[in-house]
């Protein structure tokens, strides 16, 4: 089996017919049918079926045309791999990652993997969702660790959902409100709200929240590009904050906890985001693979 069979395989797959394949590939028609025609022999099946003007693929052709394009992709990744190694002798990956991450499961996954690969250089870039797949757009990092349940639209993405995320309205411990069992929606109302400014997923999941009940949204009085300072702030005030829970987890001894809310929380999904089609090195392929096995372990952060 050569090659030049398995284009001309596909490009009459789809072309729909020999004579459209050869103007495509710039031959003639009686070659791109020799090529089908050996191919055919070479393997033991008939690939297409021969109709008056077109060629449709048997079954056997449906089958192997996946075969068939995974080859030429594994032949662009490893023209692709040897132009990274060349172009980097010395490896250094950078990924983006939300606070969830930064927090919880991405320190202890970085560590292990420089252990296993001291001679790369790891870099990991912070943000919020939209942040972090403005990085991807540009391709400024390989993958972004974020939520994976509001970019459904975007087809040119490739997404792996890999933790569940809960929201919960977060406080100082000795809040007017931390003490009792279930706080209405309506007693928020009564404090300030200090926010992250880039956190517009956060942000619109509290409007929906309140939008669901006919309340007025609160609107924050305060924001930050740290998510540190908020969380210090709430430590020392009454204002209120909307954050997943795993963002308490470090600020528990500032004395931030949650405030327990008698509506449903949302729950967001997070996980890898990536463009499709993307070629990744060895190591990104390892860490992707220790994310997963990390938060098989914690699936709800």
């Amino acid at each position: 089996m050569k090659l030049n069979q398995l284009k001309y395989f596909i490009a009459v797959a789809e072309a729909g017919s020999t004579t459209k394949a050869a103007e495509i590939l710039n031959l003639t028609q009686p070659a791109i049918t020799r090529g089908i025609l050996q191919l055919e022999m070479e393997i033991g099946v008939k690939l297409f079926e021969r109709l008056p003007r077109s060629m449709r693929l048997t079954r056997f052709g449906e089958a192997y045309l996946r075969h068939a394009r995974s080859v030429f992709v594994q032949l662009d990744n490893a023209q692709a791999e040897m132009g990274y190694l060349l172009e980097n002798p010395v490896e250094e990956i950078v990924i983006g990652a939300g606070p969830t991450w930064l927090r919880a499961t991405l320190p202890e996954v970085i560590s292990d993997l420089s252990r296993a690969y001291p001679e790369v250089s790891i870099r990991v870039r912070g943000g919020y969702d939209e942040q972090l797949l403005t990085m991807l757009d540009r391709g400024e990092v390989a993958f972004v660790l974020t939520e994976t349940s509001r970019n459904r639209m975007r087809s040119d993405l490739e997404q792996e959902p890999l933790i569940k995320c809960e929201y919960v309205v977060a406080g100082r411990r000795r809040h007017p409100l931390a003490g009792n069992r279930k706080v209405k929606l309506s007693q928020l109302l009564n404090y300030p709200w200090a926010m992250p400014d880039q956190a517009v997923s956060a942000l619109d999941r509290l409007r929906g929240l309140y939008l669901a009940t006919s309340l007025p949204a609160p609107e924050p009085v305060i924001r930050s590009t740290s998510l540190n300072f908020i969380l210090k702030l709430l430590a020392s005030s009454d204002a209120l904050s909307f954050v997943v829970r795993s963002s308490l987890q470090d600020a528990r001894q500032d004395g931030i906890v949650s405030i327990p809310v008698a509506s449903e929380m949302p729950v967001r999904s997070a996980g890898i985001v990536k463009k499709k089609g993307t070629w990744n090195s060895p190591v990104v392929t390892q860490l992707a693979a220790m994310l997963r096995k990390s938060c098989q372990a914690n699936p709800v952060q």
